[in-house]
């Protein structure tokens, strides 16, 4: 018999059973994708297909078009039947937010307001003018026509000659009687025709001594008739001396001229409310410049609408005799929209014309200064600015 080689290592050895013979080792983990259990050498199994075209067989097929799945479907589904209510919803916004617009608007209308002050107008092109038409020849001393478009804050002149001379205005200078007055008086005041105002040169208005008048109906008389007795009560109210009273009102008109409307001295200056020659022939008369008339008319615009009113009327009989405009061309020119005139032997023939312009907001101011015929030179300078310009 054959002796058994003894071991003295312990059960806890890897390689000794409990029964103390020996046993192979077992692996604990397959180290090699190739071996098996039994030791032997096997084919790694693939773990995925790799290719979309490879089965598991190893043969080749045809990929197949991936199915939508169920909740893809149900979410399209739902999406398309949803886009109407969405879009009522919408609807049911604007509708909401223009309700309460209204409604805000009727309790605030100040809205509306600044929303349209903020909105910013195309600009509006420049008068265009027609070569065409050949240069205007007026015998007036000095002439203007000024195209104004008040929205747009702009102004063209169209016409000018000697534009910047200084000339007599004769009764031109009632705007200013006109706007100094209609600023100190309530048109409701009333003044008493003095001995000194009927006695003014001239027989326009047919003012009577002691009768009292309002504020307006004097600016009526004197505006639409040139009444010197009208601007002369105008200027002296019976609260002092005539001189005074006539001294301090001229120079309310000066200071307004220079301060509010921004005329200059050296162009534009006042002795009288009337705009009567002085009787020294040596003495200086009112005198302004037809660019600074232009100024002041545009002031009267903006800030007197009354008086413009007045300046439109070719009659008026609301008082004890009809008032008949010394301005002929009211009712034969189409767009008055008012003038004034005047008339001395050292101021030649004057004339103020506004006509309405091609746009809302928009006019013309023509002026002539020192004319044998202001009429018919208006009407020349008129056509001429019409046919030579288009807006």
């Amino acid at each position: 018999m054959n002796s058994r080689t003894e071991f003295t290592l312990k059960s806890s050895s890897p390689t000794e059973s409990r029964h103390g013979g020996t046993k192979v080792k077992k692996r604990a983990k397959l180290s090699s994708p190739t071996e098996s259990r039994h030791g032997r050498t096997k084919v790694k199994k693939r773990a995925k297909l790799s290719s979309p075209t490879e089965s598991r067989h190893g043969r080749t097929k045809v990929k197949k078009r991936a199915k939508l799945s169920s909740p893809i479907k149900i979410f399209l589904i739902a999406l398309i039947l949803s886009l109407p209510f969405f879009w009522g919803i919408n609807i049911l916004e604007k509708g909401l937010e223009d309700f309460f617009y209204t409604r805000e608007l009727e309790k605030n209308p100040l809205i509306l307001t600044a929303q349209i002050s903020s909105f910013t107008f195309p600009d509006i092109q420049e008068p265009i003018r027609n070569q065409e038409i050949p240069d205007l020849k007026i015998s007036a001393k000095s002439a203007i026509s000024v195209f104004v478009d008040s929205r747009e804050g702009k102004e063209s002149i169209l016409f000018q000659k000697n534009e910047s001379e200084k000339l007599p205005i004769a009764s031109l200078t009632k705007l200013m009687t006109a706007w100094v007055a209609s600023n100190i008086y309530q048109l409701s005041d009333k003044i008493e025709i003095s001995k000194e105002a009927v006695e003014q040169e001239g027989e326009m208005g047919r003012l009577k001594v002691g009768e009292i008048l309002s504020v307006k109906e004097l600016l009526h008389i004197m505006l639409i008739e040139s009444s010197n007795d009208a601007a002369y009560a105008l200027a002296t109210p019976n609260i002092g001396t005539k001189k005074m009273e006539e001294e301090s009102f001229v120079d309310l008109m000066n200071l307004e001229a220079y301060y509010n409307i921004g005329l200059k001295p050296e162009n534009t200056h006042f002795i009288n409310p009337t705009g009567l020659d002085p009787k020294d022939p040596f003495q200086d008369t009112n005198y302004s410049t037809v660019k600074d008339l232009v100024e002041l008319v545009k002031y009267l615009i903006k800030y007197q609408s009354e008086i413009l009113e007045i300046l439109s009327q070719k009659e008026n009989g609301t008082f004890y005799h009809t008032l008949e405009n010394t301005n002929e061309l009211l009712g034969e020119i189409e767009g008055i929209v008012g003038g004034k005139t005047g008339y001395t032997k050292r101021a030649g023939g004057c004339l103020v014309l506004i006509l309405e312009g091609p746009r809302k907001n928009s006019y013309f101011i023509n002026v002539i200064l020192g004319s044998e015929d202001r009429f018919e030179e208006m009407k020349q300078l008129i056509n001429w600015t019409k046919e030579s310009f288009g807006f």
